[in-house]
């Protein structure tokens, strides 16, 4: 019973507004079969591609209906016009059928504005040619009425079932198709239209055209296709009312080709914008998805390097206590066997297990300060950089170094510090074992909120590539993870430049 009455109702509902339309496009044309191809198109395409299949038959019998009663007080006199209701079941149902793969709006009302396309097409090659007015009359007028009331019936179709997915299931809708806003603008730019058209003289009429272009443009560039519709439907009504008022067009065609035209500018541009609106809001969200993965990868480092130097200085602590020990209590037992009253023999077995023991205590001594230097936890980082250097012995080799520390304060950040001083660390031990340079220069400034290290030597440079591990590219990661930059010259030697944010926690991603 509740489909019957569905249908009942859908049938009186589409019945009533057809027989409105009619009469605006008889009163437009004063033809009734052109009237019957003007504004009733738009409405029958539209609801048939939104309704069911089901419901198909109440429209066509309708329309059939009201046809016949038409044609028996001659207010249209061709037969052949009935099959235009028949010819449009073909977009329809070729819409309905790619419909579900569309889900955004523009493209939907893409495939309605195709579907109006094929069905004046269809309109001007049937019917057409038994009618007495020209074809191009006939594919004009079928076309300018879907294309002002397709895309509109589609935008009040998205705003009630919104509206009841809104009750139903209690929540807003983030984007409705008709905002409060929208609805303000549009009456104010009809309304200050039509207003400027009745008080222009006859000599000024053609201003109509910037009259209405200009509210299509800004509301399809406010609102997007939602705007780009709703303007063509208003724009329309103006330019209609404005006709009658002071005979801006002459002919038929030539409103209908004014009415089609702007109609297309507003969804055009409507469906544009709504295109770049989509865009930019995926783009959006990708940035903010990026952000937060670097947000998070940046966290992992700066973790990671606390972690590293907390398990560092872990293990230089059990070496120097056990190792140590080991050793020391080693060389005593040397110095006993080296005293005790034995041949030459037990004294040569004694002074190479000393000579072993200090090999053994020198070779920790370096772990230990590879591992843990105890000038991070004892001295500044200029003075721990200073000592780093001189531990290198530059000037007993014949190499010019320089250390330029210029930072107006020591930074705050522990991640800061132990990056800084192993990039110096690491790059020093390159120079040192394999650029076979003469001069080394390391500077460290401050440029804005950007500490700047600049490693400098003339060696040979690199030879090979630079592999992947815990040398160059291990440090040139942990640099980029923790947002700052890295660049490599090679040009009469090597040149290191890194560039490290001065507050890691307020660094932006």
């Amino acid at each position: 019973m509740r489909k019957i009455g569905l249908t009942l109702f859908l049938a009186m509902f589409y019945s009533l507004c057809w027989l409105a339309l009619w009469s605006i496009s008889f009163y437009l044309t004063q033809n009734g079969q052109q009237a019957m191809l003007l504004l009733p198109q738009g409405l029958r395409l539209a609801l048939m591609t939104l309704l069911s299949r089901s419901y198909w038959p109440a429209m066509l019998v309708s329309e059939m209906g009201i046809g016949i009663w038409l044609h028996s007080e001659q207010l249209q006199t061709h037969w052949i016009i009935l099959l235009s209701p028949l010819l449009s079941l073909i977009p329809a149902a070729l819409v309905q059928h790619a419909w579900r793969r569309f889900t955004l709006y523009w493209q939907r009302l893409l495939l309605l504005l195709g579907a109006v396309a094929g069905n004046s097409l269809l309109q001007m090659a049937v019917p057409g040619l038994w009618l007495s007015s020209p074809l191009s009359q006939t594919l004009l007028a079928s076309f300018t009425g879907g294309i002002l009331l397709t895309p509109f019936i589609y935008l009040i179709y998205e705003y009630l079932k919104q509206q009841h997915l809104q009750n139903l299931l209690a929540q807003e809708i983030p984007d409705p198709p008709l905002r409060t806003s929208l609805l303000i603008w549009c009456s104010l730019f009809f309304a200050l239209a039509v207003c400027l058209q009745m008080s222009l003289a006859p000599e000024v009429e053609r201003l109509l055209i910037i009259l209405v272009f200009l509210p299509n443009v800004v509301m399809a560039y406010a609102f997007g296709w939602q705007g780009g519709v709703l303007a063509a439907v208003l724009g329309s009504l103006m330019i209609t009312v404005t006709r009658q008022m002071s005979g801006a067009f002459h002919d038929l065609v030539e409103l209908e080709l004014f009415l089609s035209t702007q109609a297309l500018l507003g969804i055009g541009l409507g469906i544009a914008i709504s295109r770049q609106q989509q865009l930019a809001s995926h783009l959006n969200r990708y940035r903010l998805q990026l952000e937060q993965e670097l947000h998070t990868r940046r966290q992992l480092t700066e973790r990671l390097v606390h972690t590293e130097e907390a398990v560092r200085k872990e293990i230089a602590r059990e070496l120097h206590d056990e190792i140590g020990q080991n050793i020391t209590a080693i060389q005593i037992q040397a110095m006993l066997v080296d005293r005790s009253p034995h041949g030459p023999a037990t004294h040569v077995a004694a002074k190479q297990i000393g000579e072993l023991s200090q090999r053994i205590h020198h070779t920790t001594r370096q772990l230990l300060r590879q591992l843990r230097p105890p000038v991070l936890d004892e001295m500044a980082l200029d003075k721990a950089l200073h000592h780093l250097a001189g531990e290198f012995a530059f000037a007993s080799q014949g190499i010019d170094f320089q250390l330029d520390y210029r930072l107006p304060a020591v930074p705050t950040d522990d991640t800061l510090i132990f990056t800084l001083y192993r990039l110096v660390q690491e790059l020093l031990n390159n120079i040192n074992k394999h650029a076979s340079a003469t001069r080394v220069r390391v500077s460290l400034t401050q440029q804005q909120q950007r500490l700047v290290l600049d490693v400098s030597d003339n060696g040979i440079g690199f030879t090979q590539p630079v592999k992947e591990g815990f040398g160059l590219r291990g440090i040139e990661e942990r640099v980029r993870a923790l947002g700052g930059e890295w660049l490599l010259e090679q040009h009469q030697g090597t040149r290191i430049i890194v560039k490290l944010p001065t507050d890691l926690q307020r660094t932006p991603p």
